[in-house]
């Protein structure tokens, strides 16, 4: 069955306030997993773009258990050496060749990577994946999507609510079909973002966003006053002293050392994309009357926004064929 990606983005673009907290929350969690997995966030895409290879090609599931046990079970998938070129993956992550054959090399070196020179093969290490890193990953992940659907279902765009369990069920038990999904998502949301900003100014940029529309959402004099994607930031101007998340919050979510954190926050500003108040404190910075930001910034948030669309439609073509129907 099919969903429309275009007419879900849509839907998120008018709804921006209300829907993309969640979006922020899971992605909060996605890349601070990833970070805390890799030592790094370019680490972390380059593996993702591997681990991509193995498990992209749905045919080669259909005669094997496709579940999370699987997953970390004994990985009998491989992937020729031939299809792991270090310009290939330089160029479709946009990562520069020689930084791309570091990362391969250090993902060898830690043993994710397993490369059978005889057979010229890579294998996917699935051992050294803790489940306390994926299993949130799943959860929130789950949540985004079934309160996004459940949300698509009130606004009659399909006929039945999802069931957060049972969607949570249904990626578990075939996990290795969603999988290429969300890395699919993963790998186009970071390489776009990262034209423009480096890896860890969006990982802070993201953190803030989401402290930002969290609070604008609690803060909206009515529960159904929503602002689309542009609005919302015009709407900015109500966050007062008390809103925004200093350097050492920031830090200690992200594990990103303190004194980093500040230069990146220092780019940031200048880049308009966070504002900090008298306290010290940042928040996701107003849009409106920026023309630079419009510009530059904006064209990013509206590709997350169509990235999105096309990451739920998948994941609901997935589950839905004998759970939902669409109108």
């Amino acid at each position: 069955m099919k969903f429309e990606p275009v007419k879900l983005s849509k839907v998120i673009e008018r709804n921006f306030s209300f829907l993309m907290p969640d979006f922020y929350e899971m992605q909060t969690e996605y890349m601070s997993s990833m970070h805390n997995l890799c030592g790094d966030l370019d680490t972390s895409l380059v593996l993702m773009f591997i681990t991509n290879k193995f498990y992209q090609n749905k045919e080669n599931y259909l005669s094997k258990n496709i579940s999370t046990k699987k997953f970390y079970g004994k990985n009998n998938f491989k992937v020729s050496s031939s299809k792991l070129k270090i310009n290939e993956i330089s160029n479709a992550i946009g990562i520069p060749r020689e930084t791309v054959r570091r990362k391969k090399l250090k993902l060898i070196e830690n043993k994710f990577i397993k490369l059978d020179r005889k057979k010229k093969s890579y294998f996917l290490n699935n051992s050294l994946i803790d489940k306390k890193i994926f299993e949130p990953q799943i959860k929130i992940s789950s949540k985004m999507l079934s309160n996004y659907c459940i949300f698509f279902s009130n606004k009659d765009v399909f006929d039945k609510d999802l069931d957060f369990v049972a969607f949570k069920n249904d990626i578990e038990k075939k996990f290795i079909l969603y999988l290429p999904i969300i890395l699919n998502f993963q790998i186009s949301y970071l390489t776009a973002w990262r034209k423009f900003v480096d890896m860890q100014c969006l990982f802070i940029g993201v953190l803030c966003a989401l402290n930002t529309t969290t609070q604008l959402r609690k803060k909206s004099n009515s529960p159904n006053e929503i602002f689309d994607s542009k609005e919302i930031f015009s709407q900015v101007h109500w966050m007062n002293n008390k809103f925004g998340l200093n350097s050492t919050s920031i830090a200690d979510i992200t594990k990103i050392p303190r004194t980093t954190v500040l230069r990146k926050l220092v780019k940031l500003e200048k880049l308009n994309i966070l504002k900090k108040d008298k306290f010290k404190r940042y928040a996701t910075h107003a849009l409106a009357g920026f023309d630079y930001d419009e510009k530059t910034l904006y064209p990013y948030l509206q590709n997350t926004i169509s990235l999105l669309g096309v990451l739920i439609s998948k994941c609901l073509e997935t589950y839905s064929s004998k759970e939902m129907k669409i109108i």
